[in-house]
């Protein structure tokens, strides 16, 4: 069997949402998210979990709804003011014990 390269069109990534269900799936080709998944994964088991594993690189992973979001564009101030913060107190979404590390 040949493999056949996917278009980048192709290489999608969808979060499939019930709302009846705490956590939501994630499929994705993108090597970026893949790796930030299975770090995250690592790092939190029971709240990431790699259900597949496809064809190419694709995956689907669970995950906690929460984590899902989507937002307004950033400006540049804010980009510019949230890098300052993130020098001086850290990243907002680590504990503090693991930002120690």
């Amino acid at each position: 069997m040949s493999r056949q390269k996917l278009t980048l069109a192709e290489q999608e990534t969808i979060i499939l949402w019930d709302n009846e269900l705490d956590t939501a799936e994630v499929y994705t080709h993108d090597t970026r998210l893949i790796n930030k998944l299975r770090e995250l994964s690592q790092r939190f088991p029971d709240a990431f979990v790699l259900k597949e594993t496809g064809q190419g690189r694709s995956v689907i992973y669970r995950i906690p709804k929460r984590c899902v979001g989507i937002r307004p564009p950033y400006s540049e101030e804010r980009r510019q003011q949230q890098r300052q913060d993130a020098k001086e107190n850290g990243l907002p979404f680590l504990r503090k014990e693991e930002q120690d590390v």
